[in-house]
């Protein structure tokens, strides 16, 4: 059985060349420390190296690839070896011409990895979940193994070492070999921890702390992704040529202009003895993306506020894609001997002004990850974004919305969404329990298929019936296989395999299993993603523009896994049939289609004077039960008032809250900026 070391992998400003002088400064402090914290660990080498002189070491990354590596090398799990080698014998040894395609062979065939090898990878990947859901693995044996798969993976990969790209048609042939990592014992315990440093080195003392961030623009999060994507296993939706997650809540500012606010705050805040940072001033030299985002000034300024500092020279030839242009350079050492506590927030008028740099920076969209982490998901609780673009969907409301209705456990355990359509609402209402309910058949039973059904299995049902259409596939070809661009969009390459997978769709029998998946396609391909009917119960939307991109698979994706979290109800009921089935401690949401509006889904008189009012009078008998609802509708719209629902509204002493927004610049509107006014109606008040 082939073995590897922790060293043996291609990365990014890889500190093994310097090893030997970190260890040197280590053995000449004056008091030998006991404690230490690799905070930007990599590939965890140096954090190795100290815990090899005897150091307590906590190891930490961002990269949920290299915190699971860590896990396998430092970890105190017993690991049973010999049954190890016997499961990566079975992987070594399956005939991959038997394996089922899989989500990475789908997603990854053909660019940094032969279609057979990725069929591996994933077949080894799915194969580690199944020997841990069995019980047969413990968490750090599970940690082995996928280190055994990452380290593989990038031995074999044709990249230049990192997943920013890869080289076209350089993927090897040969079929890839798996070994297990070389594991040793260490005298005292070790931690692994996947947080920001910043926030990280707020948590407790080290007597030394290593940190080796970033130097420039390059962000990790995303030189990496393929093994991220690998480790975490969401099989979530990929984008653009390198086959990206999306990554922004990894972003750095140490690879941006606040890259000194940043590392101002981290001195600031650490609470240690000793200081050692590794740093590369390229100052000017080789291109944008090379250029370091702290200077040797920078660094001193800031290192020098807590103690004194010496600076050792490495000579060091910097990993680079070939085309920096920087050379031989050198690796800079600084050794804060500190002096000075960490600064104290209550008191620092320099942490007070690196604070309020720091909140422009997080208004602005530039934060450390945890930070925007945490933020965002306190300011924008809309978090869910369906693939069904129904017109006047409430995706930019749904923030309005909620907090002027009762939060779940306020008397309230279920939400009723009555006119679901997309089930924005209802997925983003914060509720555990919601029933969904649309007279639209086929758009409930998408909300059954997307709760029911796991998303790799719905990727590879659509892409099928992609492939056996021929429609464009523009997230793996791009638009110029198609002689297409991103303006004019692909509606002439579509339009001749559309009109033939709408006319097979509505042939189908409403039973058929694969009715769901056809009529995703439909949306997906159709005008603006949207759903319309003719008068003989026909889907009879136009093609559209665009295909199954990035954008409509990473919105499939949160709602996929949004509806697998909830207890959902999908109900096919007249609205008038809902309010026989509520109790009082629902919270009823509606959002019908409005009288005053000319959406797609309200042509050919859909929604009438007497629906209008058999919806108000159901509101009204269910608010005098002691039932609590929201209505979303327009009071006013291109001139016209909708008195009706004024005067109900006046006449029951309901709350009319406007909201701030109009549906003038929806596709199916004239752009008129005053063409209505959005309002929310409760019986009940925040």
């Amino acid at each position: 059985m082939k073995t590897f070391e922790l060293r043996n992998r291609r990365y990014l400003g890889s500190k093994r060349a310097v090893l030997p002088v970190i260890a040197q400064v280590v053995s000449a402090l004056p008091t030998a420390p006991k404690t230490a914290a690799d905070i930007f660990a990599g590939t965890g080498v140096v954090g190795q190296s100290l815990a090899r002189a005897g150091l307590a070491v906590t190891v930490n990354d961002l990269l949920s690839s290299n915190t699971t590596v860590y896990r396998a090398f430092f970890g105190a799990e017993p690991v049973r070896g010999e049954r190890l080698a016997e499961l990566v014998h079975e992987i070594n040894t399956v005939a991959i011409d038997v394996l089922a395609p899989n989500y990475f062979s789908t997603t990854f065939r053909d660019t940094y990895y032969s279609e057979p090898n990725a069929r591996l990878i994933g077949h080894y990947r799915e194969r580690i979940e199944q020997w841990h859901a069995a019980g047969t693995l413990n968490e750090r044996e599970r940690a082995v193994l996928i280190a055994s798969l990452l380290y593989g993976m990038d031995k074999a990969a044709a990249t230049v070492g990192h997943y920013d790209a890869y080289r076209e048609g350089a993927a090897s042939e040969a079929r890839l070999v798996f070994g297990l990592p070389e594991l040793e014992s260490f005298d005292v315990p070790h931690t692994v921890t996947r947080q920001d440093a910043n926030q990280l080195v707020r948590e407790r003392h080290w007597d030394l702390v290593y940190m080796d961030p970033p130097y420039n623009s390059r962000q990790y999060g995303d030189l990496y992704h393929v093994l991220d994507n690998v480790t975490d296993w969401q099989q979530g939706p990929v984008q653009f040529k390198a086959r990206k997650m999306d990554r922004r809540h990894l972003k750095s500012d140490y690879c941006t202009t606040a890259a000194v606010p940043a590392f101002t705050d981290l001195i600031d805040a650490v609470d240690t003895s000793t200081i050692i940072m590794s740093y590369n001033d390229t100052g000017a030299r080789g291109n944008s993306r090379s250029a370091a985002r702290l200077s040797d000034t920078d660094i001193l300024t800031v290192l020098e506020r807590r103690g004194r500092v010496d600076v050792v020279d490495v000579p060091h030839r910097e990993f680079t894609t070939g085309k920096s242009g920087i050379g031989d350079i050198v690796e800079r050492l600084f050794v804060c001997h500190v002096e000075t506590p960490p600064f104290d927030p209550s008191t620092g008028s320099e942490r007070r002004k690196l604070k309020e740099r720091k909140g422009r920076s997080e208004r602005a969209g530039s934060a450390t990850p945890a930070s925007v982490q945490v933020e965002a998901a306190e300011a924008a609780p809309v978090t869910v974004r369906s693939p069904l673009n129904y017109t006047g969907n409430k995706k930019r409301l749904v923030a309005d919305i909620m907090p002027l209705l009762p939060p779940p456990g306020a008397g309230h355990d279920r939400f009723v969404d009555v006119f679901s359509g997309s089930m924005t609402v209802g997925m983003n209402a914060g509720y555990d329990r919601v029933a969904f309910n649309d007279v639209q058949v086929d758009v409930v039973g998408l909300g059954r298929l997307f709760g029911q059904v796991p998303y790799p299995e719905i990727i590879a049902e659509v892409e099928a019936i992609i492939d056996r259409y021929g429609l464009s596939d523009s997230q793996r070809h791009g638009y110029d296989a198609y002689g297409a661009n991103s303006s004019n969009g692909l509606g002439r390459v579509n339009k001749d395999a559309y009109l033939r997978l709408r006319t097979d769709f509505n042939r189908m029998d409403s039973a058929d299993r694969d009715r769901p998946y056809y009529f995703f396609t439909l949306v997906v391909f159709g005008f603006n993603n949207q759903i319309r009917y003719n008068r003989s119960g026909e889907f009879n939307m136009p093609v559209g523009k665009r295909d199954f991109n990035s954008r409509v698979r990473k919105n499939l994706f949160d709602t996929v896994t949004r509806m697998h979290q909830l207890q959902a109800e999908l109900w096919t009921l007249d609205f008038r049939d809902v309010f026989g089935k509520l109790a009082t401690t629902d919270l009823v949401y509606c959002d019908p289609p409005y009288l005053l509006g000319t959406a797609p889904y309200n042509e050919q008189n859909a929604w009438t004077v007497d629906d209008e009012t058999d919806l108000l009078d159901g509101l009204a008998g269910f608010a005098a039960r002691g039932g609590v609802f929201g209505l979303s509708n327009v009071l006013t719209h291109k001139g016209s008032e909708h008195d009706q629902l004024s005067n109900w509204a006046t006449e029951h002493g309901f709350v009319v809250h406007t909201l701030d927004y109009s549906y003038a610049n929806s596709s199916y509107q004239r752009k008129d900026r005053n063409a209505s006014t959005e309002v929310l109606i409760t019986n009940w008040t925040p």
